[in-house]
């Protein structure tokens, strides 16, 4: 059985190194999100589509080379690989370009679904960018109806980028269809006031909760720490402190070392899941998103559990 499976957009993050520098890895929040599993020693396997091109290759030798599972990477000749442009300020916060009219992973089809795989995992991760456009969007959005009732634990991060959406009224509207069928909510505080429409990102986070019934949702606040809810119940932890270099993958690292953590953890549904290892598991993947933040890149800046573990102990 794997412990993580995740569907979704794989791509190039070309990072700015200076002026019209860019520095390029493989990326997409899913892939990034299981490579960090996959760091820490999670069994993973990745579903997406690239181009017929060298950055598609790039991307396949990365899935490799971390182990994961590839099986259902598919290969397309109808568009290119996806990239992303990412540009950083003084404290390390991004801004986002994308070649993708259309991208590879925008092609995505039912038929590239492998149902019985997701539903014999332990989670099935999706990201907000696949809900962007067709066909991967109504793919995505069958696998979570035609799997509603499987055991596999769904997990969603809305990951909102304006600049992929001709209307965010509908990137909205999508979003939330996702929360009410998901079991496992990640957002950050700024997609917490979007999605929910309150102006106090944590009352924003309680309602989306409660409106959608989702058990457990973690709301990721860069250098204020992070709140996680769980059936009603909340905690706050601060944030580590580190130098901020880049924040391209925080969220990411953050997300992926939480599940990773979460299902060292023996439980059948999350309603046997304590308060005190829900905690746990966020310090855990805090100590994970604090190293991946103090250094550049994406998937290269991902942490070992060697690395997390020397990170806590420092702490």
């Amino acid at each position: 059985m794997l412990d993580m499976i995740a569907v979704g957009e794989i791509l190039i993050d070309f990072v700015s190194t200076g002026e019209l520098q860019f520095s390029g890895t493989v990326g997409g929040a899913p892939c990034n999100a299981l490579a960090q599993a996959a760091k820490l020693g999670s069994r993973t396997a990745f579903i997406g589509m690239v181009g017929d091109d060298a950055f598609g290759r790039a991307c396949a030798r990365q899935l490799d080379e971390l182990r994961i599972d590839r099986t259902h990477l598919a290969v397309t000749n109808r568009a290119d690989t996806t990239l992303a442009f990412v540009s950083l300020d003084e404290s390390g916060d991004r801004d986002f370009t994308f070649y993708r009219r259309p991208g590879a992973d925008t092609l995505l089809t039912v038929k590239n679904i492998p149902f019985d795989r997701i539903a014999q995992s332990r989670v099935y991760l999706f990201g907000g960018v696949s809900l962007s456009k067709d066909p991967t969007r109504a793919a995505v959005f069958y696998s979570l109806f035609k799997l509603a009732d499987a055991p596999v634990l769904k997990a969603f991060d809305p990951n909102l980028r304006p600049a992929l959406w001709e209307d965010l009224d509908e990137a909205k509207a999508l979003g939330r269809k996702a929360m009410g069928l998901c079991d496992i909510l990640k957002l950050s505080d700024e997609e917490a006031v979007f999605f929910s429409g309150c102006q106090n990102p944590l009352d924003g986070a309680r309602l989306l909760q409660e409106t959608f019934q989702i058990p457990l949702v973690l709301m990721s606040m860069g250098a204020k720490g992070c709140s996680v809810l769980l059936r009603g119940d909340c905690c706050h932890l601060d944030a580590v402190p580190v130098q901020a270099v880049d924040t391209t993958a925080a969220g990411d690292s953050f997300f992926g070392a939480f599940l990773h953590r979460l299902l060292q953890h023996p439980f059948a549904k999350l309603d046997e899941v304590s308060p005190a290892q829900v905690e746990e598991a966020a310090r855990f993947a805090s100590s994970a998103a604090a190293i991946t933040v103090s250094r550049r890149g994406s998937i290269p800046a991902l942490p070992t559990m060697e690395e997390v573990r020397e990170m806590q102990t420092q702490l």
